[in-house]
């Protein structure tokens, strides 16, 4: 778990995490999200730059939010981001290295759907 002092205090956020199950083989139709982390801290979603956004060759008609979370979480692109009863999916989840400590954090580029 990379967590430093810091991180704690930025990360003044809770959220959970939804999963798809897999598709069933029979049907081919993907069952609902259930939750796959149920509370976690992460830092407030801010917004992602143009820049980041063309790099990571993101193309959508809707606003891309960023996050930080632990990096020893299990989540995923595809996954489901919650905050505050609204659901975020999760287009891009990456390492992200914080060169003041060298702690390692996922960075999460979630949709706004609204």
């Amino acid at each position: 778990m990379a967590n430093t002092l810091s991180f704690t205090v930025l990360a003044s956020v809770t959220a959970s995490t939804k999963r798809f199950a897999s598709v069933g083989a029979s049907t081919g139709l993907r069952s609902a999200a259930t939750t796959s982390i149920a509370s976690l801290k992460c830092t407030p979603l801010d917004p992602v730059d143009p820049e980041t956004k063309q790099r990571l060759g993101l193309d959508t008609p809707h606003t891309l939010l960023q996050c930080y979370v632990d990096a020893g979480l299990d989540i995923r692109a595809g996954d489901i981001l919650v905050v505050d009863s609204v659901e975020y999916p999760i287009k891009v989840c990456g390492t992200w290295t914080w060169r003041l400590t060298g702690s390692n954090f996922k960075a999460l580029v979630v949709e706004d759907l609204d």
